[in-house]
């Protein structure tokens, strides 16, 4: 069932009641846009001085921030709420917005684990990465990233995420990821959302531009569920409108 994978999206920006925002009605400080993006700093640590490298490759030049304590680090993913004050055209086709920044809100992002890792203790591994149940609200490519929100039922407690590549499992170029839940036996009184972000690029071989995926997860429902997709290197996308519900953030995971 390919509903989830939404591969060619090409939108850079969503905004406020998730319109494009490259109008020609002009910016108005009475508008907001939310996108995805990476931080960019000096390399330090904990950065003052930073841009935000954009899904599509356009970058946020802030020229107003409403949270300038909030930490950030180099490489760090983000979701960035923005006021555009201005826009300036790149070599490359795409745009430096100058920006006020509204707030930001943290994107859980790690790496790809391989199955044979796993395997090299098994007892151990396999136990802490968990079979708990977890629901794919949406999933899509964009900034190198597998961005994925999912749907756990959580009683407040720390809960464990990956994404698992069986590297022993080949079909063409193809890979085969599967979604990972622990719960640590937290209580499942309330149903939440939350947001996480897979670095792609390391699995797509010396080479090659793109890599046929297959995405794997344990339902709350008892089924397996899976989609289809094709990553592509350096692709330009977006977040589906539906996929950014930042006030309803479940819990805390890892």
């Amino acid at each position: 069932m390919k509903r989830l994978l939404k591969i060619s999206l090409v939108l850079g920006l969503l905004a406020a009641g998730f319109s494009a925002c490259d109008d020609d009605d002009g910016y108005s400080l009475d508008k907001f846009w939310i996108s995805y993006g990476v931080i960019e700093g000096n390399g330090d640590d904990y950065v003052r001085d930073y841009t935000i490298r954009l899904d599509n490759g356009s970058r946020l030049l802030l020229s107003a921030n409403l949270v300038p304590g909030w930490p950030v680090k180099d490489g760090q993913r983000v979701i960035a709420n923005y006021t555009i004050l201005g826009d300036s055209p790149r070599m490359d086709g795409t745009k430096d917005y100058y920006v006020r920044l509204n707030m930001l809100y943290d994107v859980l992002s790690k790496d790809v684990v391989k199955q044979s890792f796993i395997d090299e203790d098994e007892e151990v591994r396999e136990d802490s990465i968990g079979h708990d149940p977890i629901d794919v609200a949406e999933a899509w490519f964009g900034g190198g990233f597998l961005n994925i929100t999912f749907e756990i039922l959580h009683g407040g407690g720390t809960h464990f995420i990956n994404l698992v590549q069986d590297d022993a499992r080949i079909s063409g170029d193809s890979v085969f990821l599967t979604l990972r839940h622990n719960a640590y036996s937290d209580p499942q009184a309330y149903r939440g959302f939350g947001y996480v972000s897979f670095d792609m690029v390391p699995l797509v071989p010396e080479g090659k531009t793109e890599l046929p995926v297959r995405l794997t997860w344990e339902g709350y429902d008892g089924q397996t569920h899976s989609d289809t997709g094709t990553f592509k290197l350096n692709a330009p996308a977006t977040a589906p409108e539906s996929a950014l519900r930042l006030d309803q953030i479940a819990t805390s995971v890892e």
